[in-house]
């Protein structure tokens, strides 16, 4: 066996696919894991329909947008563009059949993050952008690389679609699995052999790659009960001679500005919250048993829950009105807000945790003396 094309024509046409699955996998799991609309089982279902399709199916569907006289091909015959037996319908099959197993993993990641560390960097003034990038994708990532691979593993070992598509050109469409298929046509058993050794190697070195970096991170990591280093212990100072009653004078000058009015009700199965109440320079405690709605109101104040209807008005800003049409993001409204469970962001450290809200543009000294300033 002479001609490799086809090793290259996989990696390459596995490779671009990947890369394209890559951001449309995690932009559709990171859409769908905020719709909540009508329609969300009707996309489901054509997001994971390649998946579960014949590949035959798949390939025909392919080719009837595609070719030359489908809505697609005659898009891109006005550009003198034809996709149908050329090396481009290879990557399209490629990226269309692995993009499920993408786009289902990286949900799936998504779902696990607990919902309350994005509630509360919310309340922390983070943007959704931040969110994303800070916590559900760093959070999430182990899945999201598992996912990669199996997409990479699927878009490698396409054959069906592929053969339909993009034809089985030496030198130009055919890849591994088409070339398995052909030497066993012809009895050329060795070649076949050879093809298969080849795509087993490629595939499971992903795995395993895979597997040993998610091992070391766990060790990186720590055993649970161990802390992370903290880069930024050797410059947090002694508390001695901190003027403590200063400090508690600034807080006595925030908490003498304190006001706040709430009028809402918030209807939800088999429940219905309804309560006013007015607090001016005192402290408030909510009390009342399990399920009376006292986490409701807290969320409520905080924007994580919209209420049905109401107002509630703090220090004087309109934070909701539903007459008005107001409803200030989390990130907007300041309101410390502290879980039930101590919902610490886990991958960051005390002081990155401490710092996750301050503006991004301050310098690295200003950072450290807020952390300070904080503790």
């Amino acid at each position: 066996m002479s001609d490799f094309s086809p090793l290259w024509i996989s990696l390459k046409t596995a490779t671009i696919a990947l890369i394209i699955i890559l951001f449309l996998g995690i932009a559709a799991a990171y859409w769908m894991l905020g719709y909540r609309g009508r329609w969300k089982s009707l996309i489901e279902a054509v997001f994971v329909a390649p998946l579960i399709l014949p590949p035959t199916v798949l390939g025909f569907i392919l080719l009837l947008l595609f070719g030359k006289n489908g809505p697609l091909g005659q898009l891109l015959d006005l550009f003198n563009f034809r996709v149908v037996f050329t090396w481009y319908a290879a990557i399209i099959t490629a990226t269309v059949v692995a993009f499920p197993l993408m786009y289902k993993t990286t949900l799936g990641a998504f779902e696990q993050v607990d919902a309350n560390l994005l509630q509360v960097a919310r309340t922390l003034g983070a943007s959704e952008g931040k969110i994303f990038w800070r916590l559900l994708l760093p959070l999430s990532f182990p899945g999201v690389l598992a996912g990669l691979t199996l997409a990479f593993a699927r878009a490698l070992g396409e054959f069906g679609a592929t053969l339909m598509l993009a034809g089985n050109i030496p030198g130009q469409t055919q890849t591994i699995p088409m070339a398995i298929f052909f030497a066993v046509e012809a009895g050329a058993m060795t070649e076949a052999w050879i093809w298969v050794f080849i795509i087993i190697l490629i595939s499971l070195s992903g795995i395993i790659a895979v597997n040993l970096w998610q091992s070391q991170r766990k060790q990186q990591l720590g055993r649970p009960g161990e802390s992370k280093p903290n880069e930024m212990e050797d410059w947090l100072p002694p508390w001695e001679g901190r003027d403590f009653a200063l400090l508690e004078a600034e807080n006595q000058h925030y908490r003498d500005k304190i006001g706040l009015f709430v009028d809402i009700e918030k209807h939800l199965p088999g429940f219905n919250l309804s309560v006013t109440f007015n607090c001016q320079n005192q402290p408030l405690g909510l009390l009342g048993a399990s399920g009376s709605g006292k986490s409701l109101i807290l969320r409520s104040l905080a924007g994580v829950e919209t209420p049905s209807r109401g107002r509630i008005v703090l220090n004087g800003r309109i934070l909701f009105d539903s007459e008005k049409g107001i409803n200030l993001p989390s990130r907007q409204r300041r309101i410390g807000f502290v879980v039930q469970n101590y919902a610490l962001f886990p991958h960051l450290t005390v002081a990155e945790n401490i710092a996750f809200s301050l503006p991004k543009n301050l310098s690295k000294k200003v950072i450290k003396q807020q952390i300070v300033n904080q503790l």
